[in-house]
């Protein structure tokens, strides 16, 4: 992958995100009156770094200003998470297609992990009753 220049991409920088260099992907997800932004990224082995970094975004409420009797309220996302967002888009229009696939595979196979530590958790407890 090409080296990006960070002024490309001023609003990840003003979330922190210094080095989009190292971005793999993003999850965008919906909690109750939240919007929260999962930003993945490669890390070589044995690294201190983290692999993810959480942002949370209060969901918007637009009320119609012709009649505030009849407002009507909508939730819109945050403009800084449709910022960053369309630089994330952006970031991974330029990954290639194998890229993506490896990513993917790499993620089902950390979710198959997980899982596998959960389900024997969860039998190991069943065993203990």
């Amino acid at each position: 992958m090409t080296g990006r220049k960070m002024a490309e991409y001023t609003t990840l920088q003003a979330m922190g995100i210094t080095d989009i260099n190292n971005i793999s992907h993003y999850k965008l997800s919906q909690k109750e009156n939240t919007e929260e932004l999962k930003v993945y990224f490669k890390r070589p082995e044995g690294s201190t770094l983290p692999n993810s970094s959480s942002f949370s975004f209060e969901i918007n409420k637009v009320v119609a200003a012709d009649n505030e009797a009849l407002a009507q309220n909508t939730k819109g996302s945050d403009p800084v998470l449709i910022a960053a967002i369309g630089e994330l888009n952006s970031l991974s229009k330029q990954q290639s297609k194998g890229d993506r696939r490896n990513i993917l595979m790499q993620e089902i196979d950390r979710m198959e992990q997980v899982m596998s530590a959960k389900i024997q958790e969860l039998r190991d407890d069943l065993a203990r009753i």
